[in-house]
C-alpha cells in the first residue's frame, strides 16, 4: 500500500470520525433542547395544574358559600312565609273586628232610630185611655182613621181611599213600624205582591223594638204575625 492510499484512508477515518462526533454533537444538542423543552412543558403542565387546583378549591368554596346564601334566602323565605301568614290572619281578624263593629253601630243606631216607638202601639200612642182621659196627636190622629175595632180586635180598613193616608203616615214617621205593618195589610188585602217588601221593613223594625225593654206587647204580637205569613 503506498503513501497515497495510507493517506486517503486517513482522511477517510478522520471523516468518518468527524461525521460521527458531529452528528452525536447535533442530537446530543437536539436532546438537550428537546429535554429543556420538555421540562418547561411539563412546569407550565405542573403550573396549569396547580391553577386548576386552586380553581377548584375557590370553586368549591364558592359553593360552599353559594349552599351558605341558598340556605340563608330560604331561611328568609320560609320566615317571609311565616310573617305573611301571621299579617294574613291579623287582617281576617281585623276585618272580622270591623264588620262586628259595623253591626254594633248599626243595632246602636237603630235601636236609636227606633226606641223612641218601642212602647207605641198600632194607634200611635203609648198611654193607656180610660177614665175619660183622652189622648190625641198627629200620629194617633192619622191611625185613628185607618183602623177599626170588631170583638176586641183592631183591623185594618182596607179602603183604596186610605192608601194616599197609609203613604203619609210611612213618609211622616219613618220609624213607626205599624204603618209599614198597616201597608201590608192593605196590600195583601188587595193581591198586591209588593206586601212583603212592606211586611219584611216592618220585620226589621220589630226585631230591635222587641228587644227594648218596656216596649209594647202589640210588638210582639206583630212580628209573631209576620214571621208566620213570610214563610
Amino acid at each position: 500500500m503506498n503513501w497515497m492510499s495510507i493517506i486517503g484512508l486517513c482522511l477517510i477515518v478522520l471523516g468518518t470520525v468527524f461525521s460521527f462526533f458531529g452528528t452525536f454533537s447535533s442530537n446530543k444538542k437536539s436532546q438537550d433542547d428537546l429535554t429543556s423543552k420538555i421540562q418547561e412543558k411539563n412546569i407550565i403542565i405542573d403550573e396549569i395544574r396547580q391553577s386548576n387546583i386552586k380553581l377548584i378549591d375557590q370553586n368549591s368554596s364558592l359553593l360552599n358559600s353559594n349552599n351558605k346564601v341558598s340556605t340563608t334566602n330560604m331561611d328568609l323565605i320560609d320566615h317571609s312565609n311565616e310573617m305573611l301568614n301571621k299579617i294574613s290572619i291579623y287582617q281576617q281578624d281585623l276585618e272580622e273586628r270591623n264588620i262586628k263593629i259595623q253591626e254594633l253601630e248599626k243595632e246602636i243606631l237603630n235601636v236609636k232610630k227606633y226606641s223612641y216607638y218601642a212602647d207605641y202601639n198600632i194607634y200611635g200612642t203609648n198611654i193607656m185611655m180610660g177614665l175619660g182621659l183622652s189622648f190625641s196627636s198627629d200620629l194617633s190622629n192619622r191611625m185613628k182613621e185607618l183602623l177599626f175595632e170588631k170583638d176586641g180586635k183592631t183591623y185594618v180598613k182596607n179602603l183604596i181611599e186610605n192608601l194616599p193616608l197609609i203613604d203619609e203616615v210611612i213618609e211622616k214617621y219613618p220609624y213607626f213600624p205599624f204603618g209599614y205593618f198597616t201597608k201590608f195589610d192593605f196590600l195583601k188585602a188587595h193581591g198586591n205582591p209588593e206586601w212583603k217588601k212592606y211586611a219584611q221593613k216592618a220585620v226589621e223594625i220589630f226585631e230591635v223594638t222587641t228587644t227594648i225593654p218596656g216596649h209594647n206587647e202589640s210588638h210582639d204580637e206583630a212580628l209573631r204575625l209576620l214571621k208566620h205569613v213570610l214563610k
